[in-house]
């Protein structure tokens, strides 16, 4: 898929130049820890190192964007002037002082290409969402060996550690993000670092995990429990959070804004006294990055359109006590949300 043609038609400049590994990814198709992308009206150049060209040069064989060893930016810079561009496109919240300093130092006049690029990775093509299924698919079977892994007195760091290891052995290429797996208290803080905090019966366990396939990410979160509450409160709040999360799922439309999708699981909630602990946004865009354009939150603008992938994500978070979240990676096809995880999500007691 030749996205360096997306992006750059909808700039207003001779020529665009992107070096952000996540944006370089999305151009080209190829991952690499250093490199330029040039694009003009008539080629698409990427420059890498030697540490890159060869494998650069066999991935994008009879593709669309030819691949050249780069000295140093400043090189390819002079290669960009010799061509006689005046404006330059650049992604300019993802500049470095030095890197402005350059730019400013060739007296290039600069266009904002970011704006184009949030634009086009918020709608996924079918390949770009077959990716993502394929990361989805892999999470739900890491998980499903995850939840027979887990055994009393093991801590959370193992049980996070095993979980990672359990997706690269089904075929991720990385982690999504850093895994989060929590033990009962613990499962109150919404991004909880996993620790030494050892499992014991009773407890309630938040696993938040995703992994790379292609380059594009999965993201989920499954709350269980490891033998059955004291109270039954738990459970009766599991009940109405996957109730929200339910709502959301079932109520999702092509051309709401972020705030209607988010008020879909809040307003529900909010009749049973739990919206104050339901203390993050509904969802975020999911792609190449893990936190991409569509934001579903409360103050949301944004419009969801056919095409944009992104999480539901409910959850309930009492301080101290315990904390339940249920999150899908979802799409929008045909005006209508669809979750790319198969799991039943009904509450678990292991």
């Amino acid at each position: 898929m030749d996205n360096t043609k997306k992006v750059f038609r909808e700039i207003k400049a001779d020529a665009m130049l992107t070096s952000s590994s996540d944006l370089r990814r999305y151009l080209t198709g190829f991952p690499s820890s250093f490199g330029f992308v040039y694009t003009d009206f008539q080629e698409s150049i990427f420059f890498t190192d030697p540490r890159y060209a060869e494998g650069a040069r066999n991935a994008l064989k009879n593709e669309f964007i030819s691949v050249e060893i780069a000295k140093s930016e400043e090189s390819v810079l002079e290669y960009i002037k010799s061509k006689k561009v005046k404006r330059l496109a650049v992604p300019m919240e993802r500049l470095t002082v030095p890197e402005a300093q350059l730019l400013k130092k060739f007296r290039f006049k600069l266009a904002d290409s970011m704006p184009a690029f949030t634009e086009a990775m918020a709608v996924k093509t079918e390949e770009e969402l077959a990716l993502i299924r394929r990361a989805c698919e892999i999470a739900e079977a890491a998980y499903a060996d995850f939840l027979g892994y887990l055994k009393e007195g093991m801590t959370e760091s193992e049980a996070a550690g095993y979980l990672e290891f359990a997706m690269r052995k089904k075929g991720a290429e990385d982690r999504s993000f850093e895994t989060i797996v929590a033990f009962g208290k613990n499962t109150s803080v919404p991004h909880h670092s996993p620790d030494e905090t050892k499992l014991k019966k009773g407890m309630p366990v938040l696993a938040d995990f995703g992994c790379k396939s292609g380059g594009y990410c999965s993201d989920m979160t499954r709350t269980v429990l490891f033998g059955k509450s004291e109270d039954g409160e738990f459970e009766e709040v599991y009940g109405e959070v996957l109730a929200a999360h339910r709502n959301a799922l079932e109520g999702i439309r092509e051309g709401m804004h972020g705030r209607e999708a988010d008020a879909l699981a809040r307003d529900l909630l909010k009749k049973k006294g739990l919206d104050k602990f339901f203390t993050h946004s509904l969802g975020h865009g999911i792609g190449i990055n893990i936190h991409e354009f569509p934001r579903l939150s409360a103050s949301s603008d944004d419009i969801l359109k056919n095409g944009m992938v992104f999480s539901v994500e409910p959850g309930v978070y009492f301080e101290g006590k315990f904390g339940i979240r249920i999150e899908d990676s979802v799409y929008l096809k045909d005006g209508v949300a669809a979750s790319f995880m198969k799991t039943d999500k009904k509450l678990i007691v292991i």
